[in-house]
């Protein structure tokens, strides 16, 4: 069952539908709705035409005005200029919510938009819940409803399954929706959302994450408005086991201006949005086939204990290629042990030419023997230390295939079927069918991965009023110069818990000579100026100086070349710095997406960072435990698992910095960049030595 309190509930699982635009005329989108819903719901149908004729044996109402009050669902298929009008009529006549399938709105351009910002007045206004404008409606095959034109109304209703397909685009979520259907892939739902002048992707997969017969969510966006609310529904898919399968239009900047000119959509980087996707559980995917055959795997709900898998085909050729893709997934082809090896060749024909080996290659002996065929496949998924499996057939009736069919039904273990076509029976029982043996492999991959996710952990815990209010005063000294200096900026992240290098600012020389001789060994001298945030371009860095003497000399010669090479800056202090060893220099910093809003990421340092962009994203917030995974997974584990990688102290203390900058993060809004570079990693530590605060923009008064 669906959320109770869920405003979208009645549009969506309607008791009683009007069409408004409804007609007879052959060709027009409101006949093949009209068409489309009187053949599928059960409950009331009011059809609206200005007319007020008969059509299909109901008499149409001339207006909304003259519908009963209350109706659940209005689908609205006007011209564009009649909407705002046929939606404020709605909203007065207590309808639950409208499908508007009208199109000629912001997609169109400047006076398209200016109606748009009519129709979201009015739904501001009202607070009726509208799908669309410029979408192709939805499906709800498990209510009954085909409030659509995606399919036709002469085409076979599907049998209602546990797929929900969720489309901002109607023509190609139809596309999508026809394809899953040849597939094998059941679907119960179907969602265009189109322009989200309100409802959005967002918002339907919050709802749609709570029925309990929507085991498995696919979703094609060009944009993911609500960043929160997707989140959130991400955040429930995971509790409730269900998996969230997205393909994402718009990555490329081409892309960008397509999806701007299709639904006026907002963009954002593709990198933060797979980020997101990552530490939420949602399975990204590269192409359309990719998305269905995911949908097909995950749809019988059956998951993995571990990434090992079972190989049985009729080929040897076949058996080393599904080891290869194995191999390229993730996966493990492990021998059979002894005892269940010895069982499985002792049912194989004799003289036999094949191998019981894994892959297990029973070679055309055993295809045309169905019991043994039987026999066979069962021992082999019998085995506990398998965990998924795959096998080769060809699309024909026979008892190999049966045995498929019996030993999928009777094991709850995952099973993809390498196949030469499609089988109705298959189908019919939901087996998972690929007509590519690496996209077989990846489905049981994807299976595995998905059974083996992390938990979800807690977001951390709100900072204290006291070191609030400390922080808050740092960033006050920046005056709105749009930047802290060097040395506050590693002061607030201290405040944080972040570790940063042992440090004082000083006045004058002699005072510098005091504040090395405190912090001992080597120390650097820096110029700190708002209009230098940059310092080594005009000489305000001093390093590797270890007497009185070198301190001095080295204080008066900074300022003085500070000075000459950059004029216009005002040096506030000059910062006395801890000189600390670097294994390895690491990033870690803090961006604002313009659809996501603060992330974190951390990567390679220093110089190396310009010759290797590696780094990862984390959403804000997050906790210590996402944060120490995010780096152990780095560079495919190797920079924690390499000779001269990370230790567990020097994990923990990066773990720490990057949980301190998305604190940071929410409690300052007004904070939009932080630069931490280099964090310098060494003897189980890792500080930062350097770091840069960007502040929003002040508009001047």
């Amino acid at each position: 069952m669906s959320d109770p309190n869920h405003r979208l509930d009645r549009l969506l699982s309607p008791s009683s539908i009007a069409v408004v635009g409804a007609s007879d005329k052959p060709g027009r989108i409101g006949t093949m709705v009209y068409e489309n819903v009187i053949r599928a719901f059960a409950g009331p149908v009011y059809p609206v035409n200005p007319r007020g004729t008969m059509l299909a044996g109901r008499p149409a109402a001339t207006s909304i005005d003259a519908l009963p009050y209350g109706v659940d669902l209005a689908i609205v298929i006007v011209p564009a200029e009649q909407v705002v009008g046929a939606i404020e009529q709605c909203a007065a006549n207590g309808v639950g919510g409208v499908t508007l399938l009208s199109s000629g709105f912001s997609e169109i351009g400047p006076e398209g938009a200016a109606l748009q910002a009519e129709l979201r007045e009015v739904v501001d206004r009202t607070g009726i819940p509208v799908i669309g404008p410029n979408c192709i409606g939805f499906m709800n095959l498990h209510g009954g409803v085909m409030a659509n034109f995606a399919l036709p109304h002469t085409t076979e209703l599907p049998v209602p399954g546990p797929v929900a397909l969720v489309s901002q685009s109607g023509g190609f979520g139809s596309y999508i929706t026809t394809k899953s259907l040849l597939t094998g892939v059941k679907l119960g739902w179907f969602v265009s959302t189109g322009n989200e002048v309100d409802v959005n992707i967002a918002e339907v997969l919050a709802s749609l994450v709570e029925r309990d017969e929507v085991k498995v969510l696919l979703v094609f966006s060009e944009t993911l408005r609500d960043p929160d609310v997707f989140i959130g529904a991400a955040r429930r898919a995971a509790e409730l086991d269900k998996p969230i399968v997205l393909l994402k239009a718009g990555r490329s900047e081409e892309a960008a201006r397509a999806a701007m000119s299709h639904t006026a959509s907002i963009v954002g980087s593709a990198a933060v949005l797979d980020a997101v996707c990552r530490q939420y559980g949602v399975i990204v995917v590269d192409t359309m086939e990719e998305m269905l055959d995911l949908g097909l795997i995950f749809q019988d709900g059956r998951r993995a204990r571990g990434s090992r898998i079972g190989i049985m085909t009729s080929s040897g050729g076949a058996g080393v290629l599904l080891a290869d893709c194995a191999a390229a997934e993730g996966l493990t082809v492990p021998p059979i042990p002894e005892r269940e090896r010895a069982a499985i060749e002792a049912m194989m024909p004799r003289p036999f030419y094949g191998s019981v080996e894994n892959p297990v290659d029973t070679t055309a002996q055993l295809t045309a023997n169905a019991t043994t065929y039987q026999q066979v496949l069962n021992a082999l998924v019998a085995v506990d230390e398998l965990d998924v499996f795959t096998t080769v057939t060809w699309a024909q009736p026979g008892p190999s295939n049966d045995a498929i069919l019996s030993t999928y039904r009777n094991s709850a273990k995952p099973l993809a079927v390498l196949s030469t076509g499609y089988l109705a029976e298959f189908h019919e029982a939901g087996v998972p069918t690929y007509l590519d043996p690496r996209r077989a492999v990846h489905a049981l991959s994807a299976v595995t991965k998905f059974s083996r996710r992390p938990a979800l952990d807690p977001a951390p815990e709100a900072t204290p009023a006291a070191d609030l209010t400390a922080a808050r005063a740092l960033v006050a000294r920046a005056e709105g110069r749009g930047l802290l200096l060097e040395s506050d900026s590693k002061e607030l992240l201290a405040r944080y818990g972040g570790a940063i290098t042992r440090e004082r600012t000083v006045a004058d020389a002699e005072e510098a000579v005091r504040a090395a001789r405190e912090i001992g060994g080597a120390v650097a001298l820096k110029a700190m100026s708002y209009q230098l945030p940059h310092k080594s371009d005009v000489g305000a860095i001093r390093l590797n100086l270890r007497t009185a003497d070198e301190v001095r000399d080295a204080y008066d010669s900074m300022l003085l070349e500070v000075a000459e090479r950059a004029p216009h800056a005002k040096v506030e202090s000059v910062l006395v710095q801890q000189m600390v060893p670097a294994r390895l220099e690491l990033t870690c910093g803090l961006q604002r997406d313009p659809v996501f809003g603060a992330v974190v990421a951390v990567g390679l340092g220093g110089t190396t960072i310009e010759i290797m962009a590696a780094a990862e994203l984390l959403h804000v917030p997050f906790g210590h435990a996402v944060a120490e995974r995010t780096i152990r997974g780095m560079l495919g584990g190797r920079l924690v698992n390499a000779a001269r990688g990370l230790d567990d102290a020097e994990v923990d203390q990066l773990a720490d910095l990057m949980v301190s900058l998305g604190r940071l993060a929410v409690d300052l809004p007004e904070v939009v960049e932080v630069d931490v570079n280099p964090v310098r990693v060494s003897d189980g530590q890792a500080v930062a030595a350097d770091a840069l605060v960007v502040l929003a923009a002040v508009d001047p008064v």
